[in-house]
């Protein structure tokens, strides 16, 4: 996966438990599973909600680093949704910042239609 930041840096959850300690937890972000970066813009092709309606353009922003497959879409509205990156069906047009300017540079998934087949192979992530 090009382009992907796959760099996963550890943090600490800290909490008090019922006898009033403090608790700290190392946890560690699980590795990314797509190809899709900030920036990015699509067409929806699967109603994701009354806000993001079939044929809607939307762009694709930074969302948390300890969820890295959890991605925040953004409509021209403004109005922003979370989904899971293989909720995303859709064409797929990849943009980056090159000289300054803002440039397509094709598909997710090395595909042209930009396209992912990954909700198939990662259905087990769902959950019942």
């Amino acid at each position: 996966m090009e382009g992907v930041n796959n760099q996963r840096k550890a943090y600490y959850v800290q909490w008090r438990d019922e006898h009033g300690q403090m608790q700290k937890i190392r946890r560690m972000p699980p590795p990314t599973l797509h190809d899709f970066q900030p920036g990015d813009e699509a067409t929806v092709e699967k109603r994701l909600s009354e806000d993001f309606p079939v044929g809607e353009d939307i762009t694709i922003e930074p969302a948390s680093p300890r969820n890295p497959n959890v991605l925040k879409l953004k409509n021209s509205e403004g109005q922003t949704k979370f989904v899971p990156y293989f909720d995303l069906a859709g064409k797929v047009r990849r943009f980056r910042e090159i000289d300054g300017e803002r440039v397509q540079v094709g598909g997710a998934d090395g595909r042209e239609d930009g396209g992912s087949d990954a909700y198939i192979e990662n259905s087990y992530l769902e959950w019942p």
